[in-house]
């Protein structure tokens, strides 16, 4: 099965994502099947259950019959969050404000099993993460020490931005999700996911620049026509260009309108 870092380097441009935010795994498949190449369960701010968290990794690994690689933004840098989350079989799992090399040193220790790490080993759910029947907690944990999991801490800090090359180079990190609202408010701009903001404008710049030096995906929000086209233009690895509550909400409005 690929990869989270496998779909990068077969993608013509970066690939494009969803953001899942209700708990129901039918909201879960029908955006597997739309044709998005990876989509984000967001339990940071969606109060899901780790029960509902690994029924939608599997829903939609089994929907898209695989095309679809689902990955855990977990609420915290907790263990419990980072093992559960590994442990459902996602293709990775995203971790909220990093903001320091520390932080990210302390994520790949809870992540990676040793000798790198200290993750402990009870995979049960993982296997339903892969779409071959046979495939048991042996051949997980091969996956797991070849680094299949991708492990993608979140920028979105002023500290984390002044720290990127060094959480960006901390081995086991796989790639940075630039996280552009709480960034934009930790610089004492207005939220949203763009600005034309001198100081805005050269973070994004500068961590994509490491990412291109230090061979590690960097990915955003890419919502909208405009902000895919400039974010793909700045180099960016992968987006998120959809989230189910807006789609949800258009739609109904979109239709409502028409009649």
């Amino acid at each position: 099965s690929h990869t989270f870092l496998s779909s990068i380097a077969a993608s013509n441009g970066p690939i494009l994502g969803t953001i899942l935010s209700f708990p129901h795994t039918i909201t879960a498949k029908l955006a597997a099947r739309a044709g998005f190449q990876w989509l984000m369960i967001d339990m940071e701010h969606s109060p899901f259950t780790m029960e509902q968290a690994t029924d939608l990794v599997h829903a939609v690994v089994a929907a898209s019959q695989g095309a679809c690689l689902p990955l855990l933004r977990i609420p915290s840098h907790s263990t419990e969050w980072i093992k559960w989350g590994l442990d459902t079989g996602a293709a990775g799992i995203i971790v909220p404000m990093v903001h320091t090399a520390a932080d990210a040193e302390a994520i790949v220790d809870k992540a990676l099993y040793p000798p790198r790490g200290s993750r402990s080993f009870g995979p049960y759910n993982a296997p339903f993460g892969s779409l071959d029947p046979g495939t048991s907690f042996a051949d997980y944990y091969a996956k797991a020490q070849a680094r299949g999991p991708a492990i993608l801490p979140i920028i979105e800090s002023r500290e984390g931005v002044r720290n990127a090359e060094a959480i960006m180079a901390v081995d086991g990190v796989t790639g940075i999700f630039i996280g552009p609202y709480d960034l934009r408010l930790s610089l004492g701009l207005s939220g949203g996911s763009d600005g034309p903001e001198e100081e805005f404008v050269a973070a994004v710049e500068k961590i994509v620049g490491i990412g291109k030096r230090l061979g590690k995906p960097v990915g955003s929000m890419g919502t909208g026509e405009e902000l895919s086209a400039k974010r793909t233009k700045q180099g960016m690895d992968f987006l998120l260009v959809s989230f189910d509550y807006n789609a949800l909400v258009k739609g109904y409005r979109t239709d409502l309108e028409n009649a």
